[in-house]
């Protein structure tokens, strides 16, 4: 039932069902984050954009990320930036059926004695609620929560 599409921590394969694409919001934004979200749209996110007739609020929702969604001294994304993106844009997405998502993973990368360091994946799930009607994310950047519900 899953759709293929993945998204891969240190130590996690998080798989999403059909009717849920994902889009990744890679590294460090400064660096080549931004560019990458700007030039390359994932294919399931496309198909789903062209279905539901969302390809100018998803252009906007992409540069509202990319200029609002980082610091202003270190350019790195800042989740509470982008919780206010999400929240702002998510009511004309869920006019055309689909729900959209903040999703956050942090996980702790040891590095023995030497102590560690966190490694965050931030991604945008967008739920066609025709497919998925009760769908919630697998890590809700605005609950914390861990729970994923698939119908």
């Amino acid at each position: 039932n899953h759709s293929g599409q993945v998204v891969k921590t240190i130590y996690t394969t998080l798989e999403f069902p059909y009717g849920v694409a994902v889009e990744q919001l890679r590294g460090n934004c400064c660096r080549d984050g931004t560019k990458k979200l700007k030039e390359k749209m994932p294919i399931y996110v496309e198909k789903m954009m062209e279905e539901k007739d969302l390809m100018t609020e998803y252009d906007s929702l992409i540069d509202a990320f990319v200029k609002e969604g980082v610091g202003s001294r270190f350019k790195n994304w800042k989740i509470d930036k982008l919780k206010a993106i999400v929240d702002r844009h998510s009511p004309v997405f869920e006019q055309k059926g689909v729900a959209l998502f903040l999703s956050l993973k942090s996980e702790y990368v040891s590095h023995g004695q030497h102590g560690g360091h966190y490694e965050h994946f931030r991604w945008l799930e967008f739920v066609d609620r025709s497919l998925q009607p009760n769908y919630y994310p697998q890590r809700d950047a605005a609950t914390n929560s861990e729970k994923c519900i698939i119908s």
